[in-house]
Formats: structure tokens, C-alpha cells, sequence
């Protein structure tokens, strides 16, 4: 059995050979000039694909909306900025210059990701940062409450 396969093996090889040209490339009816130009119009097309998702992405952002909202946190007034598109919200951002350093500027960093993630203000506060956390949720709901 391994006597045959081998004697297969190198019929398959000594074929492989008889059908290649002088600089070693397989003779497929010399269509192997066309190759180079194959992979250019395939580059082309990968390129277009990637131009028409771009502009797809930025028609998304035409019925993007910027929203504000404000609640009182520990240290002072928190505001945030809410982008949202149709019901989802793409971004938050919290700003509270007189929270704790190290504790409610935790929430500051932390919360927004986790609103944007969960497409809700329906997450766990910050650890220690309860009133910031609290805070940031109240304004992104006021905030929200003018897209309705």
C-alpha cells in the first residue's frame, strides 16, 4: 500500500513538472499575466468597500443629536453631554470639577462607558463614588428626556 502511494505521489510530481514553463510557473494558457491584474482590480474593489462602509457610517451620524443634563453630585453640579442616535446612545461625557480626586473622578471616567455599553443608565455605580455615580445617571436621564 505505501508502494502504491508513493508511485502516486511521484506520478502527481513528475505531471506537476511537465506542466510548468521555463521560469518554473504552472502553463495555465499563459493566464498567469492577467494574475497581477486580477489582484489590482481585487485591491480596488476591497478599497471601494471600505470607502462605501466610511460614508455609510457617516450618513449614520446625520440624525445624530447632542443632549445636556445636569444633577448635583458630592462635590458640586455634575454635567454631561449625551450623544445619541435615534434611541441609542453613542456617548457620554461627565464633567464635575469639584468631585473627590481619586473617588467621584472615578465615576467621571468609569460611568459614561458603562452607560454607552448597556445603552441604558440601568448600571451599577462606581464603589465610593456613590453620589457621582447617582449624579451621572439623573443627568444622562434628564438629558434623554429631551430626545423624547
Amino acid at each position: 500500500m505505501k508502494k502504491l502511494a508513493l508511485i502516486v505521489c511521484i506520478m502527481m510530481l513528475i505531471s506537476m513538472v511537465a506542466c510548468t514553463t521555463d521560469d518554473g510557473n504552472l502553463d495555465n494558457n499563459n493566464n498567469g499575466s492577467n494574475i497581477g491584474n486580477d489582484i489590482e482590480d481585487d485591491m480596488d474593489d476591497v478599497v471601494d468597500d471600505i470607502q462605501d462602509g466610511a460614508n455609510a457610517d457617516n450618513n449614520d451620524n446625520a440624525d445624530e443629536k447632542t443632549l445636556t443634563g445636569t444633577a448635583q453630585g458630592y462635590g458640586g453640579e455634575v454635567r454631561v453631554t449625551v450623544k445619541v442616535s435615534g434611541d441609542r446612545i453613542v456617548s457620554v461625557e461627565a464633567v464635575g470639577e469639584n468631585e473627590t480626586e481619586g473617588v467621584g473622578t472615578r465615576a467621571l471616567e468609569e460611568l459614561p462607558d458603562k452607560i454607552v455599553e448597556a445603552n441604558s443608565t440601568d448600571v451599577d455605580s462606581v464603589s465610593g463614588a456613590t453620589m457621582t455615580s447617582e449624579a451621572i445617571k439623573q443627568a444622562v436621564d434628564e438629558a434623554l428626556e429631551g430626545n423624547k
